[in-house]
């Protein structure tokens, strides 16, 4: 394996004692195949490194490993490690962390150690001399009244090595009823040299949201409410405690208060008082700007933005805590009173009660350190963020059409507006206050203002991730490693899998577990927040349509997949495999009777119809949409994750029954352009799939036939295909967003190019490179370039153009892939599938379940 170096550097000005690092990083097929082989060096020197295996190429060998270490660096310093293979395995401590009896787990730390509660939201920090502090997680629900917590099972412990341990803890809230509020999920994470706890803590609300008429407002009765969230620490007798409101500025003030309370209400920026913080009554519930320092009721000091570091020295030791991103999901405080510290994740001392809407969560996190020498408040706010040269994801294949190392082009300098340019990603933050607990890490849809009159306030309208701005960032990160483009990955990723993503089993199968769309087009989100349609707008962009809920055209996984493979974050993942099994419920179905009677009626009979009338009706199942594409998109992101599963053979089926390399291409009407566009993104996810059946060498009779199925659109392409804005008047809104579109087309040539024999490889290279110039020249003068939608296009379809045509020519075949299914569907096979379709009804009938699936779509509960 060639050496993998691991840059850190030291850039605000901090030094750097023992601080978690962590990342992870590709590897080459069959280049390493268990972690006991690896290890990480400092110069020559091995470092103590917990490894953990993220994903595995089809021979077993390791495909992304995620390396966690300790690390020490001098005020902007910097520091290369090196990834490499061993003779020994790493340094690792003698003696077992964890001690597992009865009803017990107890953590050992070089500090001392951290026992468990059996059975209870709450854990006990001994020093050496057996002296220890309580601490425990209390929530009280909407009228103030303390909730209790019943775990499913007791703590497991999920990860354990020589630099941390983690355990987690699941369960619900109970009301003083004995009704469940929520559910709970908190994580611990230990650091064994150091004593520092993160504290993760996740609240859900599990229910279905009514959403009548397809509408989504908050105050909907499938929400719960709450009125405070905290972790709670019980101090010895006798304590003294220091406050650093901004613990980041150069010279911080300090203040030593035995009883304060600092309390982050709003963003502290010029755009606080924004719509965008509306309850369900449509009031403001940003109470002033900022955060406020109090003593006893008293205000002792004041400021915007809060990075709080507080140190209390007691009887037994010293308690630092921080909280990371403290005022970006405000509301959020830290308190003492008497002998009790509190961090309030949601504290007390908002307006309202929070509401969480049905399918709703939330994870927040704070850190405790228990008789450290070393200071968290960088490590909580100003992280060290790793990076890895370029050319070591283009070696191991990390991405596709990834080149390291190529000089910046027109498409490069757009993107990098994205970061520099005057209303970039972090700016537009700012313009509506894109932040909260609810919307923090959401990119504002300044797109959407386009249609708005001179001075009116803009839109209230999040993105969410459409287009996958999540991929857009990482790919971006590992391009560049400056680790802007690595936050934001790192928050949308969060905020997606939290509240964009529908997270019950109660409501319809196409809805559950399914992706919110982004606030509707040219309107305001009100108290739809970030689930689309809001009672509100009597209208929508979509004409006739003025309600829905989550659907297959918006669905984006791989950027949570690749925020999974750079982080290790186990949410990421879960979220790519519980999409993956929404698109398949979505379009397979769940196999109940009624189920098939609406199949029947939304897919067979319009054929029915059609072939009575003598049209052409072919045998594909699938549309020929970006609905589709999101389909096979997430099959595949599904399939690295789980190599051994049949998600990519289930694209495979996918592909068989969309398209075909003799189809009649003219009768698709695919420059019908509002209705056909879309073919492009479905294109786009073939060529995913055959780079990543390269990638894994399976080049059988499924990749062939999907290639000459491409190729033969790709020819069609080429030789039909104009610009969008050429055929304006067939759109609705015919703005620049278009002509970003059109890259699409630019990069489907270069990647036919390919696949072409060399001769004739030029012809779609010379294509892409046309479209591409065009399209770059357009956007370059107009004033909607720095759009947000406009960046995400440009970032998700960055790379083909930068492959070497024809590379690929050998491996396709020419015999023994073309099947010999019939395209046009007959009166008899339509039948067939008719009959198919009841017995699979007819087979899964049972009728309690024949009786939910009517009552979600009635709205009975």
């Amino acid at each position: 394996m060639e050496k993998v170096v691991i840059q850190i550097k030291e850039q605000n000005g901090a030094a750097r004692i023992n601080e978690r690092v962590g990342l992870g990083i590709p590897l080459p097929e069959g280049a390493v195949q268990n972690t006991h082989n690896l290890g990480l060096l400092d110069g020559k020197k091995p470092l103590t490194v917990q490894l953990e295996s993220l994903a595995h190429w089809p021979d077993g060998s390791i495909r992304w490993v995620y390396a966690s270490a300790l690390i020490s660096l001098d005020p902007n310093g910097q520091k290369d490690l090196e990834l490499a293979c061993i003779q020994t395995p790493s340094p690792s401590t003698t003696e077992p962390a964890v001690n597992q009896s009865t009803g017990s787990v107890a953590i050992h730390t070089s500090t001392g150690s951290v026992t468990l509660q059996p059975n209870g939201l709450a854990w006990r920090v001994y020093n050496h001399n057996k002296e220890g502090v309580p601490s425990a997680v209390t929530l009280s629900d909407g009228t103030g009244a303390p909730c209790t917590a019943k775990p499913d099972t007791g703590w497991e412990i999920t990860r354990e090595g020589p630099v941390f341990v983690a355990a987690v803890l699941k369960g619900k809230w109970l009301k003083q009823n004995n009704e469940p509020l929520a559910r709970f999920e908190c994580e611990l994470r230990i650091f064994l040299e150091t004593g520092l706890i993160q504290v993760e803590l996740v609240t859900h609300n599990p229910k279905r949201a009514h959403h009548p008429g397809g509408l989504w407002d908050l105050g909907d009765p499938g929400s719960v409410y709450f009125r405070e969230l905290a972790v709670e620490t019980t101090l010895p007798a006798t304590s003294k405690a220091q406050i650093t409101p901004q613990a980041t500025d150069r010279n911080p003030s300090s203040f030593d208060l035995s009883e304060f309370n600092l309390y982050q209400d709003s963003s502290g920026g010029e755009n606080w008082q924004s719509r965008n913080h509306v309850g369900s009554n449509g009031e403001i519930t940003t109470q002033f700007c900022g955060y406020r320092l109090t003593n006893t009721g008293e205000l002792q000091h004041e400021g915007k933005r809060a990075n709080p570091l507080v140190r209390i020295e007691h009887d037994y030791g010293q308690l630092d805590l921080a909280v990371p991103n403290f005022w970006q999901n405000f509301p959020t405080s830290v308190r003492k009173q008497e002998n009790k510290v509190t961090v309030g994740l949601f504290p007390k001392d908002a307006k309202n009660a929070y509401e969480l809407q049905g399918g709703e969560r939330k994870t927040l996190c704070c850190l405790m350190a228990y008789n450290s020498n070393n200071s968290i408040s960088a490590t909580a706010y100003t992280p060290l963020a790793p990076a890895l040269a370029p050319e070591c994801y283009e070696r191991a294949d990390a991405f596709p059409w990834f080149k390291a190392n190529v000089h910046p082009g027109p498409l490069d300098n757009l993107i990098a507006e994205g970061l520099n340019g005057e209303s970039n990603f972090f700016a537009k933050r700012e313009v509506i206050d894109e932040f909260g607990w609810r919307n923090f890490g959401d990119i504002f849809a300044d797109h959407e203002t386009l249609y708005q009159n001179e001075g009116e306030p803009p839109f209230i309208s999040h993105y969410n991730n459409q287009y996958d701005p999540i991929y857009g960032f990482a790919r971006q990160y590992a391009l560049t490693g400056d680790k802007r483009w690595f936050q934001l990955m790192d928050d949308l990723a969060r905020h997606v899998a939290d509240i964009d993503i529908y997270h019950t089993e109660e409501d319809r199968a196409e809805y559950n577990n399914g992706l919110f769309w982004h606030t509707d087009h040219y309107l305001d989100a009100y108290t739809a927040t970030h689930r689309t349609f809001s009672t509100h707008n009597n209208t929508s962009s979509t004409p006739g349509q003025t309600g829905g809920g989550p659907a297959a055209e918006h669905c984006y996984t791989t950027g949570l997949l690749y925020h999974y493979l750079l982080t290790g974050s186990a949410t990421s993942k879960l979220a790519v495999l519980e999409l993956t099994g929404w698109m398949v419920a979505t379009h397979e179905g769940t196999g109940g009777f009624l189920e098939s009677l609406l199949g029947v009626k939304n897919q067979d009979i319009p054929k029915l119809k059609a072939l009575a009338k003598g049209q052409y009706v072919t045998t594909h199942r699938y549309p020929f949409t970006r609905g589709t594409g999101n389909y096979l998109t997430a099959l595949i992101d599904a399939s690295i994750l789980e190599p051994n599963s049949d998600w990519l053979s289930k694209a495979d089926t996918v592909i068989r029954a969309t398209i075909h390399p003799e189809d009649n291409i003219p009768k698709r009407n695919l420059l019908d352009v509002e209705t056909g566009w879309s073919y492009l993104i479905l294109l786009s996810a073939i060529t995913r799939y055959l780079d990543e059946k390269r990638a894994t060498n399976q080049l059988d009779d499924a990749y062939q036939y999907a290639a000459r199925s491409f190729i033969a659109y790709a020819e069609w392409m080429r030789d039909n295909e104009i610009p969008f804005l050429n055929n304006s008047e067939q759109l609705e809104f015919p703005n620049h967003t278009w002509v970003a579109q059109d890259i699409r087309k630019a990069i489907l040539m270069f990647q036919a190019a390919e696949l072409i024999p060399k001769e004739d490889a030029h012809r779609f290279q010379k294509a892409g490179e046309d479209w591409l110039t065009n399209t770059f020249k357009t956007l370059v003068k107009s004033e909607e370039r720095g759009f947000s939608r406009i960046l995400v296009i440009v970032m998700q379809n960055y790379g083909a153009h930068m492959c070497t045509p024809s590379i690929y020519e050998s491996k396709l075949q020419q015999s023994g892939i073309i099947s010999e299914k019939l395209i046009r569907l007959t009166w008899i096979a339509l039948l067939q599938r008719i009959l198919q379709r009841f017995g699979k009804g007819v087979y899964g009938l049972r009728p309690a379940r024949e009786k939910a699936w009517l009552d979600v779509r009635l709205n009975r509960q």
